[in-house]
């Protein structure tokens, strides 16, 4: 097909082509930026920066459960399980990268046996997620006996106070895990494994590729992902507990869909999840210097992502019908 005549070709068809949390990030950043104090300061923006690279981690590991078509809702109680191991690792007096190997090693296991039960059990992936993610939790705890774990090691700081050349250390982990993940997805089978999961299961089993296996390999890959924002949180907070987890998991999936990706036919990518990290975090950064509860931002979080689901079913049955 003319490239000429698939691209916009007025301002407003271009316009209309904008991703809406576009506009939505555009109107939340006007109004805190009169709502708010200094929320345009270096320090709040260092804090949003720091607050949404372990979140775009997190966020990123859903979005691929979420474009093969299925939903991770283990990835708080998997990320909360590896601040655990790493702290308890390093009060162990085990070296800090092998401490964080150690962290990021529990989340592959997790997200391994997530996909052995998704993949060759046939067992529903809400369902295997929610209970392992439960027994992850109920793992951790009693591991630490309910109380937080110290990771009180100066290196280890290093990951979510340092900086290099003035760059926050989290920002470069959270970039460089972006962009390694951008190349898995778009250079290698893997991604389009990705896609011909969620887009035609069947069409990509009869050319010849191993669904189950490669279902599987995802879900390893999640908890890999969530092992590394684990690793990030545990230094963030100098500690490690199960509780850290919760309502990631629903803050991970809110990111994914406020972003513009779909449930349905494997649609979408890790730079729309990208922009639904900001979203969400600048919201929760704005909201919380103008002062408004914890209770009534849940609220608001709920109701934009019950919104954007539903416009997401409504697309598919307009394209349907």
């Amino acid at each position: 097909m003319n490239k000429a005549l698939t691209e916009p070709k007025t301002f407003k068809e271009r316009i209309a082509n904008v991703q809406p949390v576009i506009w939505m990030l555009l109107v939340i950043t006007v109004t805190f930026s009169f709502t708010g104090d200094n929320f345009f300061s270096y320090g709040n923006l260092l804090n949003i920066i720091k607050q949404a690279s372990p979140f775009l981690i997190l966020a990123i590991a859903e979005t691929m459960a979420v474009l093969i078509g299925q939903i991770d809702l283990s990835v708080g109680n998997v990320m909360a399980f590896c601040t655990v191991v790493v702290a308890m690792l390093i009060n162990a007096g085990v070296p800090i990268v092998l401490a964080s190997a150690g962290g990021i090693l529990a989340g592959l296991l997790c997200g391994l046996l997530n996909g052995f039960f998704i993949a060759k059990c046939k067992v529903p992936a809400y369902i295997t997620t929610f209970g392992l993610g439960t027994m992850f939790y109920g793992l951790g705890s009693l591991m630490t006996g309910g109380v937080s774990v110290p990771a009180l090691d100066s290196g280890f700081r290093f990951i979510a106070d340092g900086d290099v050349f003035g760059i926050p250390m989290v920002l470069i982990i959270a970039v460089a895990v972006f962009i390694l993940v951008k190349l898995l997805i778009v250079r290698t089978a893997f991604g389009r494994n990705m896609y011909g999961l969620g887009g035609n299961r069947e069409a990509l089993f009869l050319s010849g590729v191993n669904t189950a296996k490669a279902e599987t390999l995802i879900f390893t890959m999640v908890g890999v992902l969530a092992g590394v924002a684990g690793v990030i949180f545990a230094a963030r907070s100098a500690s490690g507990h199960p509780d850290y987890g919760k309502q990631w998991e629903f803050n991970a999936i809110a990111a994914t869909i406020i972003g513009g990706n779909s449930f349905s036919e494997g649609r979408g990518n890790i730079y729309k999840t990208a922009l639904g990290v900001l979203f969400i975090q600048i919201l929760k950064t704005g909201l919380n210097i103008s002062g408004v509860s914890p209770q009534s931002q849940s609220f608001l979080l709920g109701l934009i992502v019950v919104a954007a689901i539903s416009t997401d079913v409504l697309v598919k049955l307009k394209k349907e019908n």
